[in-house]
């Protein structure tokens, strides 16, 4: 398996244990049937997740036997659809997911941190770069550890930067393609 299929396996993997999540904080944003759920999805995270009727249904039929989430049929038009509602216990749960996501981020922050040897990253990586927090970071260390720290900055940064540049260019792309339809 080449280096590529593997990292897409791993994060294929890692996005299917977002699902749930994701159609819970949908759903806390709006009633909606299943077909708007994966619009709304693949719209509010830039189409990074862009679940299939496949994915979405056992999802939806799972978090409804667990009482997450509730239905009730909607007719439009000749059409009869489930409309899908969060309930008290969803929100409850969507409320503490949305904690241990927080504690799951500072703990990846954590762990990149260590393996990129640098001090700390803040929860914040605005913060991360900004002149202040680096004035403390490099206050009374000598030039070589100031160098050091610089540079580590740096390879972050290029790092976030060349991230969000591929995710700017297939924005570009969506955009261009909503606007010529």
């Amino acid at each position: 398996m080449s280096i590529d299929k593997f990292v897409e396996s791993i994060e294929n993997s890692m996005k299917s244990g977002y699902v749930s999540m994701l159609i819970l904080l949908a759903l806390e944003k709006q009633p909606a049937n299943g077909y708007k759920l994966m619009k709304m999805i693949s719209e509010d995270t830039f189409g990074e997740w862009r679940p299939t009727n496949s994915t979405m249904y056992p999802y939806l039929s799972n978090l409804t036997s667990r009482g997450l989430i509730q239905y009730k049929m909607k007719k439009t038009g000749q059409r009869e659809s489930k409309e899908y509602f969060l309930t008290a216990k969803g929100r409850k749960i969507l409320k503490m997911l949305i904690e241990k996501q927080q504690e799951m981020n500072n703990s990846l922050l954590s762990m990149i941190s260590v393996v990129l040897d640098v001090d700390s990253l803040p929860n914040n990586l605005l913060d991360f770069f900004s002149q202040s927090y680096r004035e403390n970071i490099l206050m009374n260390k000598p030039k070589e550890e100031k160098i050091d720290v610089l540079s580590k900055r740096i390879e972050i940064l290029n790092l976030i930067l060349e991230i969000f540049g591929k995710n700017k260019v297939e924005m570009e792309k969506e955009l261009e393609k909503l606007k010529s339809n």
